[in-house]
């Protein structure tokens, strides 16, 4: 299903120049006010936007629905993607996202068009050539993966490792377990390889990583949300997400979709090997985790207590 966001054609400035003829003399002159200001003259409410500019609310929103917005907070949405999209950090984004009034029901349907629309905008954008060698070089290397994310990314990270090591061997997340990342450095070799998540903020830790691994011989492989990464430079492949959200903080919804979408791939690649490793899985479920199981109910266990006092 798509968003009203996908449907567009366009962003406001670009409907604008479509629709100028068309407009009357007192949406011409708001027009011309929001193609000064845009996107920030958005973050307000209409009534608030007619004030400003001398006009009404009415005005506002038969404007919009003239440039083919279902309604003004759909442009409001759009506008604060576009606004937060050049911020780095909560702090910066929360004045945009959260200090205008909305409802309960508001921030429902804000994060649902924006998680909408980062899935699309992902898929749509995908580099499916560096796609699928990430795709290849994961099913069909024959030395280690190594997973690797900090911050906000981990727990990305972390369901990715899980399933690709459902699918072949020699999966691991850096830093994760025992073992430190920086340890586990000094065994890189050629045919290993490094899967990196870069999303805002950047950090210095996984392009530190990455330059060693490119050190080693090995490749590198990137998650990010731009190419202006600086994680991205290093990648010999990459895709990007989207995290555009109604909130102060990044939203991963996009790259659990692309994470998906790439161990599916995995699995495909890899259909056979993946089908016998999943029997053996479910094998071993049976022959371990049952045996965490305790057969004796807690009634049992605190009767058999009231006996022992008794005694």
């Amino acid at each position: 299903m798509k968003s009203s966001l996908q449907e567009s054609a366009g962003s406001l400035t670009e409907r604008l120049a479509r629709q100028g003829g068309e407009l009357t003399a007192s949406e011409r002159a708001l027009a011309e006010a929001l193609g000064r200001d845009y996107p920030h003259a958005l973050l307000e409410s209409a009534t608030a936007l007619a004030a400003h500019n001398g006009t009404s609310a009415s005005t506002v929103v038969r404007l919009f629905a003239k440039l083919g917005y279902a309604s003004y907070a759909e442009a409001q949405r759009e506008a604060r993607a576009e606004v937060t999209a050049l911020l780095q950090t909560a702090g910066q984004r929360a004045p945009v996202t959260i200090g205008t009034q909305r409802s309960l029901q508001q921030c429902v349907d804000d994060a649902l068009l924006h998680d909408q629309h980062n899935i699309t905008a992902t898929r749509d954008g995908l580099d499916m050539a560096a796609f699928e060698a990430m795709a290849t070089r994961i099913a069909k290397g024959k030395g280690r993966l190594f997973v690797l994310a900090q911050i906000n990314s981990a727990p990305v990270a972390a369901w990715l490792a899980l399933h690709l090591n459902m699918c072949r061997p020699g999966v691991h997340e850096l830093g994760a377990g025992a073992v430190a990342a920086t340890d586990q450095l000094l065994w890189i070799q050629p045919e290993d390889a490094l899967l990196a998540f870069s999303i805002r903020r950047y950090a210095s830790g996984p392009v530190k990583v990455a330059q060693r691994f490119r050190e080693a011989g090995a490749q590198v492989l990137a998650i990010t949300d731009s190419p202006a990464a600086p994680l991205a430079a290093l990648a010999h492949h990459r895709v990007q997400v989207r995290t555009s959200n109604a909130s102060p903080f990044d939203s991963y919804t996009a790259a659990f979709f692309l994470c998906n979408a790439l161990v599916s791939a995995v699995a495909q690649l890899r259909h056979a090997a993946v089908s016998q490793a999943l029997a053996r899985r479910d094998q071993l479920w049976k022959d371990v985790e049952a045996q965490l199981i305790v057969d004796e109910a807690p009634a049992r266990a605190g009767q058999g207590r009231r006996k022992a006092g008794k005694g």
